[in-house]
């Protein structure tokens, strides 16, 4: 179980420092990447976007600004304290001209179905098994 947790983690930073390369040209980063994902069938809360992609709500705050800020997407507020947050037609033309570079890469990659589909289950029972780094004790 070590081995493939360690596994995991080696294969997660091999996959953002590519997606880093990749994206660049897109002026994103893999979460500002995901952001439009989750964003392109319509506008979400920034709470929701948060749990969509899993990251902590004040990490969603900062990228959201600056996704605005190069006019990929906008906020206008739902209630008192609400964001409401989608995509521009600049942000929704950027995604898709990352996701079809994403893609091109993607389909390079060639592993036998099998074994994506062994890798994918014992992704989603780490996953599910995993406790919430809040529960982890700290190492003193």
């Amino acid at each position: 179980m070590k081995a493939l947790i360690y596994d995991i983690i080696a294969a997660a930073a091999t996959i953002e420092s590519a997606g880093n390369r990749i994206l660049k040209p897109f002026g994103l980063t893999p979460m500002t990447f995901n952001i439009l994902n989750v964003l392109k069938d319509g506008a979400l809360s920034q709470r929701e976007i948060s749990d969509r992609i899993i990251v902590a709500a004040s990490s969603i705050t900062f990228q959201v600004r600056q996704l605005q800020r190069k006019g990929l997407i906008q906020r206008r507020r739902s209630d008192a304290r609400t964001w409401r947050v989608s995509l521009t037609p600049l942000g929704a033309d950027t995604r898709l001209r990352a996701e079809a570079r994403m893609d091109a890469v993607i389909a390079q990659i060639q592993i036998d179905p099998g074994v994506v589909a062994i890798a994918s289950t014992a992704l989603k029972a780490v996953r599910s098994r995993l406790p919430a780094l809040g529960d982890v004790p700290s190492a003193s």
